[in-house]
C-alpha cells in the first residue's frame, strides 16, 4: 500500500473539479461489495477518500489471490483495462464502507491540459506503485514468510483489524495455515 497524498490530495481534486468543471463522480461502496469484477471494463481511476479496499484475482483453481490493499488517499485502477483497454482480470472489494472519487481518462486529460505539471505527479505515483509492487514481489523470494508478516504488521497494523486472515495470507504468498503458525510463534 502507498498513499497518493504526497502528489495529489483530495482537497486539490475537489478544487480542480469545480475550477475546471470536470464533473467527477463520488461513489459510496458498502463493506463486502465488489465494485469492479473480472470481465467488466474499468473506465476510472478510483481515489479512495475514506475506507479500505482489496484488489484480487482468481488463480487457475478459482482461489482468490489478494494482489493489493488500498486505504484512504490511495488511487487504484485496473491498468489492463483502464490504460490498455484489455479485458479486466481484477476484482475490487470494499473491506469496509468506502467513499471513492471516480476519475475517467477523459477527465484526467482535461486536468492535465489545464495543469501540465500533473503529468509529473502521475509519473511519481506510477513509479512509486511500481517500486512498492516490485519490492513486494521480490520479498516473496528473498524474505521469509515471518519477515514479510512482521513488516506488514509494522507498516500497516490496521490492516490486521479490517482484513480477513485469508486475504492477508494470500497477499503474503502463504497459506492460511502457515499464517496461523507464524502468528502462534510470535
Amino acid at each position: 500500500m502507498f498513499s497518493a497524498k504526497p502528489y495529489i490530495e483530495i482537497s486539490q481534486l475537489r478544487k480542480w473539479n469545480i475550477e475546471f468543471n470536470l464533473e467527477l463522480t463520488n461513489k459510496t461502496v458498502k463493506k463486502g461489495d465488489v465494485f469492479l469484477k473480472e470481465g467488466q471494463r474499468c473506465d476510472h481511476l478510483y481515489y479512495i477518500i475514506n475506507g479500505l479496499t482489496r484488489v484480487y484475482y482468481l488463480d487457475l483453481e478459482g482461489n482468490e489471490i489478494t494482489h493489493w490493499f488500498s486505504a484512504k488517499d490511495s488511487m487504484i485502477t485496473s491498468p489492463f483495462s483502464y490504460v490498455k483497454r484489455e479485458t479486466n482480470i481484477l476484482f475490487f472489494e470494499a473491506l469496509e464502507d468506502t467513499e471513492l472519487l471516480l476519475i475517467s481518462s477523459t477527465q484526467i486529460e482535461k486536468l492535465i491540459h489545464h495543469l501540465p505539471e500533473l503529468c509529473e505527479a502521475f509519473r511519481h505515483i506510477n513509479a512509486e506503485f511500481a517500486m512498492v509492487l516490485s519490492r513486494r514481489i521480490m520479498s516473496v523470494h528473498t524474505k521469509t514468510a515471518e519477515d514479510r508478516y512482521l513488516k506488514l504488521m509494522k507498516e500497516h497494523p490496521l490492516l490486521f483489524q479490517k482484513a480477513k486472515l485469508s486475504h492477508i495470507a494470500s497477499f503474503l504468498g502463504i497459506t492460511q495455515q502457515s499464517l496461523s503458525r507464524i502468528r502462534k510463534n510470535i
